[in-house]
């Protein structure tokens, strides 16, 4: 069954992915896991840099319980924010992002976004499916910066940066508005649109107006059971076969999910009309 979507304006996808303000998940602040961050190019301190990367991170590390990582580094970027696959001589997980000075908005949505990739255990195996990865980590700045908004009326990483908070919600808020090919999927239905675009998805997994578009979709299910983002650890529990559709791939992720997360990665099945297998 497809599922059909009521064409609606931007600004009331905002009031329909609002968020009770004093609204919490009941999990323990946890420890972020080891990184370190060299700080030459960014024209700020390590200790600003870490609190505001730490607090994006903390948003989805809470629900990867007895998960364990590599350790990785931050490095300035000038080229877009990226993960990298290879490791660095010290055996670490290379982090790039590409901003600076005291653009804290910036350094959290990068971070959250990169960080997701690891969290999803990114492979370089050539599949032509990272258009949904892509897709989930959109959706895991949105995410962080969102309930960043939330936790730093409560808990800041300093009382000063209290207000702060307004800006992490109109920069989450703005990279929503700006989103216009959602008006394709509220119109055409999930589905469609990626039927339409799944030519472009698979050759650029990149595109960040089809993937942010789709990010939307995806942050209302994160957002309403946050404990889902467990379920990307196992997205690439190993690395995708060469031709590997994306019926496939989301079966490949069904199967390696725990019991407690199959209903999940149905349910992102069936709003992109994909049929699971065996």
């Amino acid at each position: 069954m497809h599922l059909r979507w009521t064409v609606i304006p931007l600004s009331l996808l905002l009031i329909s992915l609002a968020v009770a303000e004093d609204t919490q998940p009941g999990y323990a602040d946890p420890v972020m896991p080891p990184y370190r961050i060299n700080t030459d190019g960014f024209n700020s301190g390590e200790r600003d840099i870490r609190a505001v990367l730490d607090s994006a991170g903390k948003e989805l590390w809470r629900y990867f319980p007895d998960y364990e990582i590599e350790p990785f580094v931050v490095t300035r970027g000038h080229e877009g924010p990226i993960v990298l696959f290879g490791r660095n001589d010290r055996k670490e997980i290379v982090m790039r992002l590409d901003t600076s000075n005291t653009f804290w908005s910036q350094y959290a949505y990068q971070f959250a976004h990169e960080f997701c990739h690891i969290l999803c255990g990114y492979e370089d195996d050539g599949s032509t499916n990272k258009w949904f990865e892509e897709t989930i980590c959109e959706t895991a700045s949105l995410f962080a910066m969102r309930a960043m908004w939330r936790s730093w009326k409560k808990d800041p990483p300093y009382s000063n940066w209290r207000d702060y908070r307004d800006a992490l919600r109109s920069y989450a808020d703005n990279s929503i508005t700006t989103r216009k090919h959602i008006y394709d999927i509220y119109e055409k239905g999930l589905p469609a649109f990626y039927q339409e675009h799944k030519a472009e998805l698979e050759a650029n997994a990149g595109l960040r107006d089809l993937n942010g578009a789709m990010s939307l979709v995806m942050l209302r299910l994160f957002e309403e059971d946050p404990r889902r983002w467990e379920a990307v650890r196992w997205l690439n529990h190993k690395p995708s076969p060469k031709g590997e559709t994306f019926p496939e791939h989301l079966t490949a992720w069904h199967n390696a999910v725990p019991e407690r997360h199959k209903a999940f990665v149905e349910k992102v099945a069936e709003l992109y009309g994909v049929e699971l297998g065996r």
